[in-house]
């Protein structure tokens, strides 16, 4: 029993990902929190694996300048709403300081049916890798525009 609900699982699973993948290639857009910015998705392989950049500015931590590169999985709930989860790192400094953090991501995407934006809300907590402690602990919003489909 268990296996076949495993593989039945598997199979829902795989129709899911791979009809809802082609909801977009690549978006950019700008993210807002404390860490404001903008940001670039793109769909790479395998099949829900997306990779994320994000140029910001934090301006609660000190006018701190970032640079973060992600990578991401997708799990998409339906054709306009999707779960993602994933981790990258960000290399981060302003005047007096260097960061290099170690960060982890979720949150949710919704594509809107109307127009081709994305809308994402998502939570990204930081560890700095040089000074062994939490630094960037932020939730954000980002509208990103669908640059193809």
């Amino acid at each position: 029993m268990r296996r076949l609900l495993l593989i039945i699982t598997l199979v829902v699973t795989f129709f899911v990902t791979s009809k809802a993948q082609d909801a977009y290639i690549d978006a950019i857009g700008l993210r807002g929190g404390p860490l404001s910015g903008i940001s670039y998705k793109r769909f790479v392989w395998p099949v829900n694996g997306v990779i994320e950049g994000i140029a910001g500015f934090n301006y609660l931590n000190g006018r701190t300048y970032s640079f973060t590169g992600l990578y991401e999985h997708h799990l998409f709930m339906s054709y306009h709403l999707n779960f993602f989860a994933g981790g990258g790192t960000t290399l981060a400094f302003n005047a007096d300081t260097f960061r290099w953090v170690a960060e982890g991501i979720v949150g949710l995407e919704l594509l809107l049916d109307t127009m081709p934006l994305l809308i994402s809300i998502d939570y990204k907590p930081g560890w700095s890798i040089l000074d062994q402690k939490f630094v960037f602990n932020e939730a954000a919003l980002s509208v990103r525009y669908i640059l193809n489909q």
